[in-house]
This record gives C-alpha cells, sequence and structure tokens, in this order.
C-alpha cells in the first residue's frame, strides 16, 4: 500500500479524486492499492519553555536565556487522533508520499509527521501548484524523491526554533524590563513582527510631525499656429525662492514671473515624440493581489489570503501563498482551454471573449518562475462562490486574461518653451491603439497629462496668455493599509539609505515571506500593537511604546532580511540548519544582555510609587481583584501594595492611626479604634478595637462606649 500524506483534508481529497477508485474512510480515502491521509496544518507545535523546566512558568531576569540543547514539540490536543490515524496506516505503508503544500512549512509538516512516527521506510514528494484534475495528474506521474528536499524541511525547521529563540527569550526580556518604565502587559518581540512595527511607527510619526509648508505651480496657456497647449514652469538651477526640493515657495517671486510672462512672445526650445508600448501588469502574486484587493475591495491582507486559499482548494486557481507574477512558458498552450472557460461566466464574457490566444505575454517566461508561478484560474467552472470569493476570483482572471490583449501603443509627446528667460514643459500622449487598456482601466500612469499636442518644431514662435498661479501645500505620507504594508514589506528596501542595506532587502525581497506577511499583521493587531481605524493602520501605544525600548537590531529590518537569506541558503543546501542555530544561539544571550542594559525612563502615564519613585505594576490577586505593587527593594524594605481604584492606583493619603492607652490582652501591644463599615439602628456609627501589631496579632475586641470590651479571666 502506498500512503499519501496532504496537508489538508482539501488537499487529500483532490489527490484521491485524481487516484480514482475512491472510497471514504474515517480520516482517510482508500484508492485501490493507495491511501490518502491528511495534516491539519501542523499537528506538531512547539513546546512552551515550562516543558522544558517547570520554574520557567514564572518569568525571571535570572532565568534568561533559554537555550534549549535540543528543540522539543508535542502534538496538539485538537489534533491527537488524526494522528493515531496516521500512525496506524504509516505501519501498514510500504510507501509514502509527502503532499505537504510546495513550500517549506509544507515540507516539514509531513515530514516532522513521518519522523515522530520513526518512519524510515521510502518516501516520494508530490508538488502540487494547482487542485484542478488535470494539474493533479501532471503532478502525480512527475513525483520525485522526498529526500531531494532536505534543505526545504531543514529551512522550515531553522525558521521555527530561530522564532523560537528570539521570540520566547527577547519578550521575557523585554516584558520584565518593560515594567521598570511602567509597562503593565506582554512587550512581544519577533524577528519580523517588530520591524513591521517600527515601519508603522516611523511613518505615523512622520505624519503627526509634519508641518505643510505651502508652494507655487505655475501653468500658462501657449498659443501656437498648430493648436493651443498648456505648459508648466521648469525652475532653473539660478532661479531664487525655491526650497531644497526644488519648489517654488516664494509668492513674490511666482507674481514676478507671472507677471513677466504673461501675454509674452516665446520659442519653441525643444519638440519630442517617441513611439512606445505598454504591456498588461503581469498576473497576481499573493503581495500585488492583498494591494490590490485592499485598495479596490476594501478586503484585510489576512481576509484576501484566506480567501484566495478558499479557491485553491475549490480547484478554480492555483497556490495561493506565490511570491512569483511569471507562469512556466510549458503552460502557454493551456491557456486557449481556460479563456474559453472564463469566457462562459457572467462578467467576464466579453473581456475574455476578445482575448487572442496565440499572444505570448512577457508573463510566460520560465527562467523567472521561482518555487511557484502566478497565481492563475485552472479553467474549473465555479458555482456557489461567496461575494468575496466571486470578487477576488474575478480580480485574478481579469489579470490573466489581459495577458492575450495586445500592448497599448502610444505616442509619447514632450515640448519646452522659453518666454523672457523662463522654461515651461508640456507632456502629452497620444493614444495610437489602446491594447489591454480598452477594457482595463489604466491607473498606474500619472506622469503623462492627458492633452494631446500638436505638431510643433523647434524655434517656432509662440505667445503665452494668461499665467495661472496655483497655492498648494506640501503633504505627509499617506498613513498604511494592509494591502500597502504589505507591499511596503516587500519591498522594505525603499525605506532604507545604506546602499548596502538596500541591495541585501532587495535580493532577499524583504522582511517576512508570501505565506507569513498577512499573518504578522494579525499578530501585531492581536497583541494590541497596532489597530485598524477605517481601512488605515494606526500605531497604538503599547506599540510606539515597544519600538522606542526594542534595541535597533530587533526593529532594523536588515537583521530580518539577513535571516531570511541564510533560510533561502539552508533550503538550497549551501548552510546548514546546525551552523544557522549555533549563530542563534550566540546572538540571542546578546540581545537579552542588550535589552536588560537598557535605560528606560517612567513612560508616559505611568503611575509611580509615592515612597521611592518608581513605577508601579498593577496585578490580579488571587481571589481576582486588582491591585498596584512596587517591588523595588532598594526603595523601601517591604513591598508597597495600593488599591486600584477605576483602572489607576489610590494615591489617597492614609488616615493616620491613632494608638490608644488600651492595651491588647493577647500581645499587650496598644489597640486602635476603628470605624466600622456597617451601620446601627438610625443609621449610628459603630466601632470596633484592633491590635496594633496586626498582621502578627489579628485580636479585635468589641466597642463598650467608647472603649475595648475585654474578657474577664472566665472568659465572659
Amino acid at each position: 500500500m502506498r500512503l499519501f500524506i496532504a496537508e489538508k483534508p482539501s488537499l487529500g481529497r483532490a489527490i484521491a479524486a485524481g487516484l480514482g477508485d475512491v472510497e471514504k474512510r474515517n480520516g482517510y480515502i482508500e484508492c485501490g492499492q493507495n491511501v490518502v491521509t491528511w495534516c491539519f496544518g501542523h499537528l506538531l507545535e512547539m513546546n512552551q519553555p515550562e516543558a522544558y523546566d517547570e520554574r520557567y512558568k514564572v518569568w525571571k531576569k535570572e532565568d534568561l536565556p533559554i537555550l534549549p540543547n535540543f528543540f522539543q514539540t508535542s502534538v496538539r490536543k485538537d489534533a491527537a487522533a488524526q494522528m493515531k490515524i496516521i500512525g496506524k496506516l504509516l505501519r501498514d505503508a510500504e510507501s509514502v508520499v509527502n503532499a505537504g503544500d510546495p513550500d517549506r512549512e509544507g515540507q516539514l509538516l509531513v515530514d516532522e509527521v513521518l519522523e515522530y512516527h520513526d518512519y524510515t521506510g521510502s518516501c516520494e514528494r508530490i508538488w502540487l501548484a494547482a487542485l484542478d484534475d488535470k494539474s493533479v495528474k501532471k503532478a502525480l506521474a512527475s513525483m520525485t524523491g522526498n529526500n531531494d528536499y532536505t534543505g526545504l524541511r531543514d529551512a522550515a525547521r531553522a525558521r521555527s526554533q530561530a522564532d523560537w529563540l528570539v521570540g520566547m527569550n527577547c519578550t521575557r526580556a523585554m516584558t520584565l524590563k518593560g515594567r521598570d518604565a511602567g509597562s503593565q502587559g506582554v512587550l512581544s518581540l519577533g524577528r519580523v513582527q517588530t520591524p513591521t512595527l517600527a515601519l508603522v511607527v516611523n511613518r505615523d510619526l512622520v505624519i503627526e510631525n509634519f508641518k505643510p509648508h505651502p508652494y507655487f505651480t505655475l501653468h500658462v496657456e501657449i498659443l501656437h499656429e498648430a493648436g493651443t497647449f498648456t505648459g508648466t514652469f521648469q525652475p532653473l538651477d539660478i532661479q531664487k525662492g525655491l526650497d531644497d526640493q526644488g519648489r517654488l515657495i516664494s509668492p513674490d517671486e511666482a507674481y514676478r514671473i507671472k507677471k513677466e510672462v504673461s501675454g509674452q512672445p516665446g520659442k519653441i526650445l525643444e519638440a519630442h515624440k517617441e513611439k512606445k508600448k505598454k504591456n498588461p501588469p503581469l498576473p497576481h502574486c499573493l503581495s500585488s493581489l492583498q494591494k490590490a484587493a485592499s485598495s479596490k475591495l476594501g478586503m484585510g491582507a489576512k481576509q484576501v489570503l484566506d480567501v484566495a486559499q478558499a479557491l485553491y482548494e475549490k480547484k478554480l486557481t492555483t497556490y495561493p501563498r506565490s511570491d512569483c507574477r511569471y507562469l512556466p512558458e510549458e503552460q502557454f498552450d493551456e491557456a486557449g482551454s481556460v479563456l474559453t472557460a472564463l469566457s462562459n461566466l457572467p462578467g467576464l464574457e466579453q473581456l475574455a471573449e476578445n482575448t487572442d490566444s496565440s499572444i505570448k505575454s512577457a508573463a510566460y517566461n520560465t527562467k523567472k518562475v521561482t518555487a511557484h508561478h502566478a497565481i492563475i484560474p485552472t479553467g474549473e467552472i465555479p458555482s456557489n462562490l461567496s461575494a468575496d470569493e466571486s470578487a477576488l476570483y474575478r480580480m485574478i482572471a481579469q489579470s490573466f486574461c489581459i495577458q492575450f490583449y495586445a500592448a497599448m501603443e502610444f505616442e509619447a509627446q514632450k515640448i519646452l518653451t522659453g518666454i523672457n528667460h523662463t522654461v515651461w514643459k508640456s507632456t502629452g500622449r497620444k493614444i495610437l491603439n489602446p491594447g489591454w487598456t480598452a477594457f482595463i482601466k489604466e491607473q498606474d500612469d500619472e506622469s503623462a497629462s492627458n492633452q494631446v499636442l500638436p505638431q510643433v518644431h523647434q524655434d517656432d514662435d509662440i505667445t503665452a496668455a494668461q499665467v495661472d498661479i496655483k497655492s498648494q501645500k506640501t503633504k505627509p505620507p499617506a498613513r498604511f493599509t494592509e494591502g500597502t504594508l504589505i507591499e511596503a514589506m516587500a519591498n522594505v528596501h525603499k525605506f532604507i539609505e545604506d546602499t548596502e542595506a538596500k541591495k541585501t532587502l532587495k535580493e532577499n525581497e524583504g522582511i517576512g515571506t508570501e505565506a507569513t506577511r498577512a499573518g504578522i499583521i494579525e499578530t501585531l493587531k492581536a497583541r494590541q500593537l497596532i489597530e485598524l481605524q477605517q481601512k488605515n493602520i494606526i500605531s497604538t501605544d503599547l506599540g510606539r511604546q515597544l519600538v522606542k525600548m526594542a534595541p535597533g537590531v530587533l526593529t532594523d529590518p536588515v537583521t530580518t532580511a539577513q535571516w531570511e537569506s541564510r533560510l533561502s541558503a539552508i533550503a538550497e543546501g549551501k548552510e546548514s540548519l546546525s551552523g544557522f542555530m549555533t549563530d542563534q544561539t550566540i546572538q540571542v544571550p546578546e540581545l537579552v544582555k542588550a535589552i536588560f542594559a537598557l535605560q528606560l525612563k517612567p513612560l508616559p502615564g505611568t503611575h509611580l510609587c509615592p515612597e521611592c519613585g518608581q513605577p508601579l505594576r498593577r496585578q490580579k490577586s488571587k481571589k481576582g481583584s486588582w491591585y498596584w505593587g512596587c517591588f523595588n527593594q532598594e526603595g523601601h524594605a517591604k513591598p508597597v501594595f495600593l488599591n486600584d481604584k477605576n483602572g489607576k492606583p489610590d494615591l489617597t493619603p492614609k488616615k493616620k492611626i491613632e494608638l490608644s492607652e488600651h492595651k491588647c490582652q493577647a500581645c499587650g501591644k496598644p489597640l486602635v479604634k476603628r470605624e466600622s463599615k456597617k451601620k446601627g439602628k438610625g443609621g449610628k456609627t459603630n466601632f470596633w478595637w484592633g491590635c496594633s501589631g496586626f498582621p502578627e496579632c489579628r485580636q479585635t475586641y468589641f466597642d463598650d462606649n467608647g472603649k475595648p470590651r475585654f474578657k474577664d479571666k472566665k472568659g465572659e
């Protein structure tokens, strides 16, 4: 019996359909001499620190760093039954096929199950980028040895172990250190999430500290015998009244230019025309799909990934976690059948029917295909889709269809005009063949004006009409949305000034991966480090505090990009898992040391101890009530405890205790007269007496006309 172990049930069902002769069982499917079973994502999870040692349940500075000699995993509680089914099937299997998703996590996900059951028999690997019948049968006919992918498995394992070391140790260290500055919650750090959070925080600070500056743009209507067109003022190097960006900020200069140019003659300095082509945008990868869906459909990054995954599992589109926008040239011959299927779908009929399947766009380039190709329709007919699934499917199908349209052809036009010692620039574009833009509105070419310029020649005479002055103000950058933050993570090199760092980040395609970026954003939201305000992502006070306190090596995107580069090297067999992890066990203690060495001032809004001035911590008692405590042993001999009042420490001065002349019968210390919470008849105030030796002595006495009622020798 040959056993296929798929990453998830939907993938297992697709493989079973491709094998045929299907007989469903509990947790698996029999297909003649083949059996297909499945995981539910990772069936194993990495253990928490307390699994290594019970003392790690309590977070203490002296226990850090935690560096296990070997990493332990446990079966997820909700996956125990399926793990037993797989174990039983493995005992009867003559060979196994790893049917994890086609990425490093998919490789590890199945391999670790085989390791858990000590399976050492024959094992193959099936690589499925799409779940339609044709793709499944093609993959079944071209399986390779699972040992060919040990590098991919080790890269995934290195990622999870490194994340554990950094996340567990740095989060504990930062949380413990943060308490010294008044932080009340867990301060979570991670190799990808922290630089991502820093992107948001830095953008928010730029926006909030931005001071708009006025500037002026000048436009003139230029009269030529062949026609009229508009020119925009182009300041020369000798122009006065410019800012460091070359914008005209002097109103006096603006009005002087207007006065000296309006109605004056001039000449054409340069006239250029150039025929150009604009190819259709490439099909989507996950990042481009997330950005487009965020902008046009208002969908969050995680939502896009989930919907794209659902379309993939319904066999309607190819693998969604792709970082590639190119297609294998070998698939070009299959395009016609896909286009025919799309031409029968409402809303896509006209676009698909007018395609030319003989056009081979730049998207078909096998050399540029990575582990996965672009996300495209499979040609299966969709049905019973949700509104989100339908909208996203249409977006994917549209980007595929336009690959089979001619390029847009246009004439790019440029004229420079000289008027009274000033230069004016005119740009225009004349559409020669709309090509794909006849069906898809072009949105990314804002550089060219919509005007069509007349036929002019150098040295032609012109006359300037009235100059129009437009007063404008500089604008801050836009806040991140989920779509633009995904794009920023993928292109984080654009936010770095260092030349070598830019190169490193660009080569490694930013921070995170196509498969993990949406999850990182969800993690930041769940930990209340960022929040959504309509479509915009805003950093919270906690998020800003964390970025401010975190060591630079953890907020710098170059650090995580270098890690991703090494993970890629492991996947390619150029570096070892052990070598990478050895370096992590050296680096993590340094990170912990750097965190504990931080000199932190009390955070804004922190409540300070009335005795020593150090930050108070809000904690919950065993009974569930909140209180505030200061445990600064250098500031006072005993811990200071204060009641919680509406989420803040009750700093109301306590009444001075007056000791009476009456002595406690139990220990001989003075008694204190106290007011009872319970009122007597008619609201009369009651009193009682307690020993001043509390809590060592807990003796109490009733009040008897202003005196403690002592017991006589007989106890009466």
